[in-house]
């Protein structure tokens, strides 16, 4: 078994009677099928709709609630949280002592940990939350290699904090977003861009010859810059491009190096 460290991942704690239907109005998935042992996949939009944070949430009891968020921008978060939160009945703390893992297979740990699994695909295995320290490669490139391949933005990593609109970055395939739910901040703007397919960009999974260029750098096709990578590891990288430019027969070149646009959580190429 292979534990991998997410350092760059925090829990946040939410205790009281209020906790599910205040998480309701702030998140882009459906909060009230959470139940004890449930971990739900969901994104915090500001309100012009654009990327917050995402985050694992996960149910201890019916009052106490886990989330699982980019430690960057958690603070940040919370401040926020504790600002809209006004009369409802929950407590909001940061929970630092707790350490946050993945695992492709399903670990064998002790009771102490928290497992659960990945609600965004199998494919990406568990998640484990503890406080006592596990061991666990210091290299996540598995994990990484995984998640690009997949075609899984990572955070800020893949979306710009406070100005990527998750359509664009395929969280509706993610079992991240569910229309059919009452209003939650930015929900108006996530709605129309999907019901009108108004996103311009998408992002894919691609691959080059060696060693991937640096995340931000250019992408052209056919000398033109039509978008930018975002996570890299080794040959693989996520790209963010304009969709007019993926549906036309051109070439996708980084820093002079060629590459090509996979199918989504395939390893056959479409251009």
């Amino acid at each position: 078994m292979t534990l991998f460290t997410l350092a760059h991942r925090t829990v946040i704690e939410f205790k009281g009677e209020d906790a599910v239907a205040f998480l309701q109005g702030q998140t882009t998935n459906d909060m009230t099928r959470l139940v004890p042992g449930a971990c739900i996949y969901t994104v915090f939009l500001n309100s012009q709709g654009k990327f917050l944070n995402d985050a694992f949430v996960t149910m201890l009891a019916l009052d106490h609630i886990w989330l699982d968020v980019e430690a960057e921008h958690a603070i940040e978060l919370l401040k926020k949280l504790n600002m809209y939160k006004l009369r409802s009945k929950v407590v909001l703390a940061l929970r630092v002592d707790i350490g946050v893992y993945a695992c492709f297979d399903a670990p064998s740990l002790d009771n102490d940990a928290l497992v659960m699994q990945d609600p965004r695909t199998a494919e990406m295995g568990y998640r484990v939350y503890t406080a006592k320290k596990q061991q666990a490669s210091v290299d996540i490139a598995a994990y990484d290699m995984q998640r690009i391949r997949l075609c899984i933005p990572d955070g800020a990593r893949d979306v710009p904090h406070e100005r990527g609109f998750i359509m664009e970055y395929g969280f509706d395939r993610l079992n991240a977003i569910d229309f059919q739910k009452g209003c939650y901040v930015g929900q108006e703007l996530t709605a129309r861009m999907h019901y009108r397919k108004l996103g311009k960009r998408q992002l894919v999974c691609v691959e080059f010859e060696t060693n991937a260029p640096a995340s931000g750098a250019d992408v052209t096709q056919d000398g033109v810059s039509v978008g930018m990578l975002r996570s890299v590891c080794g040959q693989l990288a996520l790209a963010h491009i304009k969709t007019d430019a993926l549906e036309a027969n051109g070439i996708f070149m980084a820093e002079d190096k060629h590459m090509r646009v996979h199918k989504l959580g395939s390893a056959d190429t479409v251009l």
